[in-house]
This record gives structure tokens, C-alpha cells and sequence, in this order.
């Protein structure tokens, strides 16, 4: 036998060995019982009961002879799970499949009966096989018999795993925080999780047998409607139900109802919702919080990301830069400033994302190319995606500005009229005994300009009768 064999289904066959945990088992001393059932039926000598693996076939029980593990190459078995029934070879050194086998030869085996252990799928995990050392024939109550002994083995084998899986959704059942329960056609609970009684305050006892509407008090009645209609569809019903427990808070619970026509049961999954919600309703309040300060500010509130798209801007800073609501979200910082500060900007972006911070003075021109200066406090945010954008705050200084350069000019006409008329100011705090001397006063008394008076010098400038007056005066 040269070649393996392999039926369409082979690599979800193998994914199903995997997932049934049924690969690379040893032997099971439970399933002799059957091997042994095989040989009284079939009057053989010999049986096997093994797992068809990837390369090889795995024996869980054998009788009448002594294998652990076979070459699938070297397996008439592999020719059994290629269909959903019984494979009879009457004798095995006629037969093709089986004729230039070495171990057939080798063990003189001249009958072989098979049965593919069958999930409930169809596809086959296994044999349930028998031999014998002399060709021969089987009835049809004894292939029939060797079929119905093939299911009940698979049930053995997978029945172990199932087992093993009940456990896993019992610890589920009994340790997870969402509520699980099951309700009857007439909506009567039939079993709760202790999930159930720990959120809604009602023990298991005083919960089976009751309503389900009796024991939520649903206060919007949200659950009636749609728990009505659960049977009608295929994937169940989504609903939600507020409940008002013993200490008066009202909990509010997400429910999955999933109608189950094989038991006529409906299964309800819950989750408990009132502290997200709550935590919903804050962030919300914040964010409305927010959004009100943004756009009520008196000065520029603003977003930008990191290459200077503008994302947002608030009311006030619209109306100074003249610009719309719907016409901000296309621009860019590098097309508000000054052509000549562009590169400044492009500094900028690279200092707030190295820093996370960034503050100073930037001018920003108008829809029209007024130039608006500002003094700016920025700081790098990161949104619920993990993306970086910049809020910024800023005062527009323009008309400060404006202010304090037309003082500085006044200021400077002042001091050299003040020099050309020879008129000088002085003033004198009486607090501190200090005395202030303006330039042009300086040079009137022909001192040094960084000279600083005390009020014994400043009226020793003046005439006795002059000092006389200053001092009734001081």
C-alpha cells in the first residue's frame, strides 16, 4: 500500500480531532468494553477502536491483539472513513485496498469489518474495526449491530469532552459578573445565576417559578413588548429594563434573549449598565460643559492636529477672523498667518510635539489680511483613538499692542520736547524717601543720568527760601 487516502473533508476532520481533544490520546481501558462487544457480534477474534490522525492511527482499545499506534499508510481504516458506512472486506488478499498491505501479510489477517465513528456533523474521528485470520461474511443484523456500536462510541468519546465543556460554563454560570437566567414559554423563571440575585437583590429561591416581569417591576414596561416577540426570530431580541431595588436605586439592565425551540426555554443574558450609564451621563454633562466654554470664551479657543489643520474654532474667535463656521474646518495654520511667518509655524508644530506645550505670541490674519496678534497657551490632547490634536487658548493683544506703542511714542515726543523746552518732572515717595528724576531734570542740574537723588539732594538745588517752601510742602 503505497499511497495515503484522504476524504474531501480531511482538514476540518482534523481541526475536529483537535477541537474534541481527541489526538494523541493513549489507551482507555472504558472503551475495551466495546471492543470486546464488536468481537461477540461479529464472532472475531480481534477489535480495535482508534483515532485517525494526520499520519497516524491512534488505538484507544484494542483486543485480541497488541498495537499502540499504526502507519496511516500501512491502516485499511483510512478506506473506512472515506464514507458513512460499514466496510466489509470478505477477504483482504483478494482485495485492492488491502491485498499488497505488509501488515495484512505479515498477520496473515484475511477478514476486516470497519465502522467511521461519525460526529454529529458527518465527519469521522475514527474506527471501530474487527479482524479476523480467515475470509468470511457478515449478516445485515451484524452490520447493523457493529453501526449502532460505532454511535455509541462516538457519544463516549465526545460525551467526555461535552463533560468537560459543562463544567467550563458551569464555573461561567457561577462566577460571572452578567446575569444569567432561564425563562420558561410563559416567562417564568427556571434557573438564575448568582450574578442575578447579587445585582437585583433576590435570592434564587424566591426567584424560580416567578415571573420575570413580576420580579424586574420593569418601570418603562420595555421588556413585555419585546420579550413578546423573542420566538419569532432567529437571533433573539435586544431590550432593557430598569429596576428599582429594596435600597431605591434604580438599576438599569441590557438584556439578550435568545428563544431555545429544541427545549422551549428562552435564555436571558443580562448586564448590569447603571454605572456606565451613569459615568455615560457625566462625561456627557462635561462635554456639554465644555463645549460651552469653547464656544462662549471671550478670547480664541481653538484645535488644531499636528500638521495644522484646524479642526475647530470657538464663536469668538470666528467673528474676529471673520470667518464662518462651515469655512474654519478646510484651513490650515500656514494660510492664516503672514506668508513671512510660515516657517514659524512649521517650527511651532515640531516644538508642541516634542514638548506637549507650547505659549507665545502669534499673529493671525483675517479673512480680509488684517493682521490680529495673540498671546497663546497650548497643550497636546490625545482623543479616545489614540490620535493627537492641540487645544489652544488665546487673548487677542492687538489692540494692547497698539496701545502701548502709541504710550512709547507719546512718551519719547514728550521727553524731547521736555529736552528742547528744558522742563523737567520729578517725583517724590514719601513712603520710601524716594525721589524720581526725569532725563531732561537730570541735565537741568547737570548730573550724571544714572545720578539717583534722595530728597536732601533733590531741594539742596534750590535757593534757601525755595527749600523753605518745599519742605512745608513735603
Amino acid at each position: 500500500m503505497a499511497n495515503n487516502v484522504f476524504p474531501e473533508n480531511e482538514l476540518r476532520r482534523i481541526e475536529k480531532l483537535k477541537s474534541y481533544e481527541l489526538m494523541g490520546l493513549g489507551k482507555d481501558p472504558e472503551l475495551d468494553v466495546f471492543a470486546q462487544a464488536a468481537c461477540l457480534i461479529t464472532d472475531c477474534p480481534a477489535a480495535l477502536i482508534a483515532m485517525m490522525e494526520q499520519d497516524t492511527q491512534r488505538i484507544q482499545s484494542c483486543v485480541g491483539m497488541e498495537l499502540d499506534t499504526v502507519d496511516r499508510k500501512n491502516t485499511v481504516c483510512q478506506y473506512t472513513i472515506m464514507s458513512k458506512e460499514v466496510l466489509v472486506i470478505e477477504d483482504t488478499f483478494e482485495d485492492p485496498r488491502s491485498s499488497s498491505n505488509p501488515l495484512i501479510r505479515e498477520g496473515n489477517i484475511r477478514f476486516y469489518a470497519g465502522v467511521p465513528l461519525l460526529d454529529d456533523d458527518g465527519d469521522a474521528l475514527g474506527t471501530i474495526c474487527v479482524i479476523d485470520f480467515h475470509p468470511k461474511t457478515l449478516s445485515d443484523k451484524q452490520k447493523d449491530s457493529l453501526e449502532e456500536l460505532g454511535k455509541a462510541v462516538t457519544k463516549i468519546l465526545l460525551g467526555k469532552k461535552r463533560k468537560v465543556q459543562a463544567g467550563y460554563f458551569s464555573e461561567i454560570f457561577h462566577l460571572t459578573n452578567n446575569i444569567i437566567c432561564v425563562l420558561d414559554e410563559a416567562r417564568k423563571v427556571k434557573e438564575v445565576n448568582p450574578a442575578f440575585s447579587k445585582v437585583l437583590g433576590l435570592s434564587r429561591s424566591n426567584s424560580l417559578g416567578k415571573s420575570i416581569f413580576t420580579l424586574l417591576g420593569d418601570i418603562e414596561r420595555e421588556l413585555v413588548s419585546d420579550l413578546g416577540r423573542v420566538e419569532e426570530t432567529k437571533y433573539g431580541v435586544q431590550s432593557t429594563s430598569r429596576t428599582k431595588i429594596e435600597n431605591g436605586q434604580v438599576v438599569e439592565i441590557e438584556w439578550h434573549f435568545k428563544y431555545d425551540p429544541i427545549n422551549h426555554d428562552i435564555l436571558a443574558f443580562g448586564r448590569n449598565v447603571t454605572k456606565e450609564r451613569e459615568e455615560k451621563l457625566k462625561l456627557e454633562n462635561s462635554e456639554r460643559r465644555f463645549r460651552s466654554f469653547f464656544e462662549n470664551a471671550i478670547g480664541l479657543m481653538s484645535m488644531h492636529d499636528l500638521d495644522g489643520n484646524i479642526l475647530s474654532v470657538n464663536e469668538k474667535g470666528r467673528e474676529i477672523l471673520r470667518y464662518a463656521k462651515e469655512e474654519v474646518k478646510g484651513l490650515n495654520l500656514k494660510k492664516l498667518v503672514p506668508s513671512h511667518h510660515v516657517g514659524l509655524v512649521e517650527e511651532y508644530l515640531k516644538r508642541i510635539a516634542s514638548n506637549k506645550e507650547d505659549s507665545g505670541m502669534m499673529v493671525l490674519q483675517t479673512k480680509d489680511g488684517e493682521d490680529i496678534s495673540w498671546l497663546y497657551h497650548n497643550m497636546l490632547e490625545t482623543d479616545e483613538n489614540g490620535r493627537s490634536y492641540v487645544v489652544s487658548t488665546a487673548l487677542n493683544m492687538t489692540d494692547r499692542l497698539r496701545l502701548e506703542n502709541d504710550l512709547l511714542h507719546t512718551k519719547q515726543i514728550l521727553e524731547q520736547t521736555n529736552a528742547v523746552a528744558q522742563v523737567g518732572g520729578w517725583e517724590v515717595n514719601l513712603a520710601e524717601n524716594k525721589v524720581y528724576w526725569s532725563d531732561s531734570t537730570k541735565l537741568i542740574h547737570g548730573v550724571d543720568p544714572d545720578f539717583t537723588p534722595d530728597f536732601e539732594h533733590a531741594i539742596g538745588f534750590y535757593e534757601p527760601e525755595s527749600q523753605v517752601i518745599l519742605r512745608g510742602i513735603f
